[in-house]
């Protein structure tokens, strides 16, 4: 059947049991003739107007199976969907990979490489803190009198340095769950310069 709002079959109905032609009906009603002539066919052959049932095949899993994946993938962002699907499948589901991404996705999960974050105790996130404090009032003639560096390390084959993947929604990019921390092995190269002095950068 053509594409008609809701509330108009009924419309249409009434206004051909009163006697109208379906010319009419559709110019009043604002649809085509055919339209009008199908729905009329579909109430004398059922009494009502029937929303035509739909097609393809029916979901394979349940509200409440669909929930247990959530929390399988919340308990391990790293996990891959083999591991999810095993899981799965102990708690009742009868899936296949591609039904466990569908569904992670649904939820607005994705597989994105891990945002890395150095490994900070309490102690060392307090003692920064302390330290940017105490210096918050500095000029920059201040700041002129520290010599800064930086580093970089290169690692001995991927080591530490290999991408990490986890299944997370846009907005926990810098949840702790999503992070990879980073820390530091002895079997790397690390390169480190120092600079003595600050440029300012205006309007940047």
């Amino acid at each position: 059947i053509p594409y008609v709002p809701a509330f108009k079959p009924k419309r249409i109905v009434k206004l051909l049991e009163e006697g109208n032609s379906s010319r009419m009906v559709a110019k009043d009603v604002g649809c085509s003739q055919s339209a009008v002539s199908k729905i009329w066919t579909k109430y004398k052959q059922h009494g009502m107007v029937v929303k035509a049932k739909r097609t393809g095949r029916p979901r394979k899993t349940s509200k409440r199976q669909d929930k247990q994946l959530k929390a399988i993938c919340l308990e391990n962002r790293k996990s891959t969907t083999k591991q999810m699907k095993h899981k799965w499948e102990e708690a009742g589901a009868n899936v296949c990979d591609r039904t466990v991404r569908n569904r992670l996705k649904e939820m607005g999960f994705q597989y994105r490489k891990a945002k890395r974050k150095p490994s900070l105790t309490p102690k060392h996130k307090r003692t920064r803190l302390q330290w940017a404090k105490e210096r918050q009032s500095w000029t920059v003639d201040d700041w002129m009198k520290v010599i800064f560096s930086d580093e970089s390390r290169i690692c001995i084959g991927q080591g530490d340095d290999a991408g990490t993947f986890v299944w997370c929604r846009s907005s926990e990019l810098y949840e702790e769950a999503c992070l990879k921390k980073t820390t530091k092995f002895p079997q790397s190269l690390m390169i480190w310069e120092p600079s003595s002095r600050v440029i300012l950068v205006e309007n940047c």
